[in-house]
């Protein structure tokens, strides 16, 4: 009991770190729960990293049929889904001001300011469900997160699992109908 109770902080402390953010948004007038089958649809542009795009359609593919949709060709498909991808390089400029100097015998208090830079990879992640008539989107899911680097391609295809599960979340099971 000592252990898990000395563990615990740091599985907060972990779990609480995590800087991906989902944020969801639909046409409430589209019927999702009525529509049954799928396809992802992505055509890669030279130079995108195709083994990333291939692990993003695998996991999309994989939570889509685990919420019980069909997957179809493009042209049966009742939603087709595309995604977006973008990384940036960011920096945040934090400044810190701290008062210095004495008071008394012509010295006067000042103000001393210290900057500090840091730098991160930023990517943004869209899913977009559309409808295959006219090709509005009907759902959308944009997932960001602050990137750290994965050494193995296991590591990226368990990124990319976690991505997807948490991008698509709240999109409607046919489970539940």
């Amino acid at each position: 009991m000592k252990k898990f109770l000395m563990i615990l902080p740091l599985l907060w402390l972990f779990l609480g770190c995590s800087t991906l953010r989902v944020t969801v948004d639909y046409d409430p007038e589209f019927e999702l729960e009525k529509q049954k089958s799928f396809a992802v649809v992505h055509y890669d542009r030279e130079g995108e990293n195709t083994l990333f795009n291939d692990r993003l359609i695998a996991a999309l593919q994989k939570e889509l049929l685990a919420k019980g949709y069909r997957q179809s060709p493009k042209e049966e498909a009742e939603l087709l889904f595309v995604f977006h991808v973008n990384v940036e390089e960011k920096v945040d400029i934090d400044t810190d001001y701290h008062m210095a100097g004495f008071i008394g015998y012509g010295y006067s208090p000042g103000m001393m300011a210290t900057a500090r830079t840091h730098r991160y990879t930023k990517g943004t992640l869209i899913i977009d469900a559309l409808n295959p008539k006219n090709k509005k989107i009907v759902w959308r899911s944009i997932a960001t997160d602050t990137l750290s680097r994965k050494e193995t391609p296991q590591e990226r295809i368990a990124y990319v699992n976690t991505v997807i599960a948490e991008a698509m979340k709240s999109y409607p099971s046919t489970h539940n109908r």
